[in-house]
């Protein structure tokens, strides 16, 4: 152990390489996408918004969007792969397979669970409640309804492990009460303050988390379940550590952080997910992103972001397995490029901050949460701080 404590405090910073390729990949996602612009018929976001009240095609297809929307992708192709990503991911976990990157859902072996939860919960705000009928009068083209996908519902599962009444629980109350709580703050609170929408939307997982676990912390029938262990092979802590040093880890990880905020934090989901919002922004530029235009440098933003993190806290990773470093991913960088344009210096500038702020608050954060709450509330709330700071920075610089 005395050998594991001197090398912790030899890391300062991760691979250098790693860092210079992830932002090379990023750069290169936006070059080729930039030059590849095309606006098509095919699924149209103005379509899909003003038909998505009574139209049940098109209600599926804002259901199977809102898996994405955490990205700011919102496609159906992005959230397809987020599924199909995720799926791979377990199956490969299952399997010990050497494939399979880091393990799913944390090593939990609840992503089905995790998965039903997202579906369930989603299900019952949009079929049931049907909160999409605010698109009927054409005054919002946009709608908080994919919460649950990356809030409440998801992390019960993960804290109570698999049970009928932790999914029905979690889903039942994630799926009534995310969709009202962040169309609120976004009506009210939000205009007052001038900072980008995401604020909103992360502040309400941060309210409806604490809520929900301090209710289901006080339901007589909310009791922790195990999951079934699976049978991993143990590597050593050298054999960690010089995986970790390779810029090769480093890479996965931030390919990893592209699927941390519904819960996966792998890397096969997060290509997944990458190479179908690329997928989406080919068949039509006015898909994906409400129509934004901005993917590509969205999908910049947030490699830079998450390459910073990794690169600089580094040694967090070495000491507790994981840290925050998804945060810019799904707040900072994609909300200011669409605040300030799809520019790269936005995209850089942002995804920099951000990269730099997030994660540290997001530990802040995380270390003040009392037991039985989960992480993700101290995570999202470091994004809503962390969201408002830098676009306040950003405001106030000559050059945007």
């Amino acid at each position: 152990m005395e050998d594991m404590k001197t090398n912790k405090k030899q890391y300062k910073t991760g691979s250098l390489p790693g860092f210079i390729i992830s932002i090379g990949i990023g750069l290169l996602i936006y070059l080729v996408l930039s030059g590849m612009t095309f606006q098509t018929n095919w699924l149209d976001y103005n379509t899909i918004v003003t038909n998505a009240d009574s139209n049940i095609f098109y209600k599926f297809i804002w259901y199977i969007m809102n898996f994405t929307e955490a990205q700011f992708y919102a496609g159906v192709f992005a959230s397809l792969g987020l599924i199909l990503g995720g799926i791979v991911a377990w199956r490969l976990d299952v399997k010990n397979s050497k494939l399979a990157g880091f393990n799913v859902c944390y090593g939990s072996n609840l992503f089905p669970w995790v998965l039903a939860s997202q579906l369930l919960s989603l299900f019952i705000a949009i079929f049931i409640l049907k909160y999409t009928s605010l698109f009927g009068n054409g005054e919002y083209t946009w709608l908080p309804t994919f919460i649950t996908v990356v809030g409440a519902p998801p992390a019960i599962m993960l804290l109570y492990g698999p049970s009928i009444k932790a999914l029905l629980t979690g889903s039942i109350l994630g799926g009534i009460m995310g969709f009202p709580v962040a169309f609120w703050i976004s009506n009210n609170i939000i205009p007052v303050l001038e900072v980008p929408g995401v604020v909103s939307n992360v502040f309400t997982m941060t309210i409806t988390g604490l809520i929900v676990c301090c209710i289901a912390k006080a339901l007589p029938w909310m009791e922790k379940v195990p999951a079934k262990p699976l049978n991993r092979p143990v590597k050593s802590e050298k054999e960690t550590l010089e995986e970790m040093e390779k810029p090769l880890w480093t890479v996965r990880r931030v390919l990893a952080d592209f699927s941390e905020a519904p819960f996966y934090g792998n890397e096969i989901a997060g290509l997944f997910v990458i190479l179908g919002a690329c997928l989406d922004w080919v068949l039509n530029a006015n898909h994906g992103a409400y129509a934004s235009g901005a993917i590509p440098a969205i999908i910049l933003s947030q490699f830079v972001g998450s390459a910073v993190g990794v690169f600089l806290y580094f040694n967090k990773y070495v000491e507790k397995g994981w840290y925050g470093t998804y945060v810019p991913v799904v707040s900072v960088g994609p909300a200011c490029v669409l605040m300030f344009g799809a520019t790269i210096p936005v995209a850089i500038t942002a995804g920099i901050l951000g990269g730099i702020i997030g994660p540290a608050l997001a530990e802040y954060f995380c270390d003040k949460l009392p037991e039985d709450y989960h992480p993700t509330i101290g995570n999202v709330t470091s994004m809503g701080v962390t969201t408002i700071v830098v676009s306040m920075i950003i405001k106030v610089l000559p050059w945007f």
